[in-house]
């Protein structure tokens, strides 16, 4: 008897509880329905944001990939026969290609602000700056990239970049110290061999010979089986 009368307390125990569940749903049914809707939106949301932005990457690539073979097409004298014109994808002098490869790169830059091809088209349109003799704008373009960079291997690059761009500007001691605290980076991406070999020649530009004989003995010392050891070992003789 007591287990019949247990039997049937738990089947009211349990019907009783369907009938709150039922009822709690019941109550509640627009607010569930709400409350669903809303993340489905959310997930639709963030589905369209992360194709969209594959996409914007996508297309700034393409557009990266364009400006890139601008800069490296190929220098066809201009036609001699009347009427003629220049091949298409040519350029007739190195001038003419590195004007509409900046063109390029400026355009990719500002399309598509944020993502790695603007980053990387910015870098080279520093390049191209450079190249055409405007070092202070290539200075500045590359302290813009380098500041924007974050931890990508553009940082570094862009701050060697930019001591090439002070060199050339004559700003020898600015361009040295660039060099001197990249050379003394222990994590850089850049071959510390290479960066010592810029600092040593920048030095030698300024009239720096034992701060250029030093950096070419790290070289050595440092480095003996680097590709630059026979050149700056022959430059410490020279310098001695």
């Amino acid at each position: 008897m007591k287990s019949e009368e247990r039997h049937h307390l738990k089947q009211n125990e349990f019907a009783e509880g369907t009938l709150r569940v039922a009822a709690a749903v019941t109550r509640n049914a627009r607010t569930l329905s709400l409350t669903i809707g809303a993340v489905v939106l959310v997930l639709v949301v963030v589905g369209l944001w992360i194709m969209m932005g594959r996409r914007a990457e996508n297309q700034a690539g393409a557009a990266l990939g364009i400006a890139m073979s601008t800069a490296q097409a190929q220098i066809v004298p201009p036609p001699t026969v009347p009427g003629a014109k220049q091949q298409p994808g040519t350029f007739p002098t190195e001038k003419a290609r590195l004007e509409a490869a900046l063109a390029a790169f400026q355009q990719v830059a500002a399309s598509y602000a944020g993502t790695t091809a603007a980053l990387t088209a910015n870098y080279h349109a520093g390049g191209a700056l450079l190249g055409l003799g405007r070092a202070a704008e290539a200075e500045a373009k590359f302290k813009e990239v380098a500041a924007g960079a974050g931890s990508s291997v553009y940082g570094p690059m862009a701050q060697m970049a930019s001591a090439e761009a002070l060199r050339a500007a004559g700003k020898f001691d600015e361009a040295v110290k660039v060099l001197t605290d990249l050379a003394a980076q222990r994590d850089t991406v850049l071959p510390v061999d290479g960066v010592l070999m810029e600092l040593a020649r920048t030095c030698v530009k300024a009239g720096k010979t034992q701060e250029a004989r030093a950096a070419f003995k790290r070289v050595v010392d440092e480095f003996p089986q680097s590709p630059y050891a026979s050149d700056a070992r022959q430059q410490i003789a020279s310098l001695n």
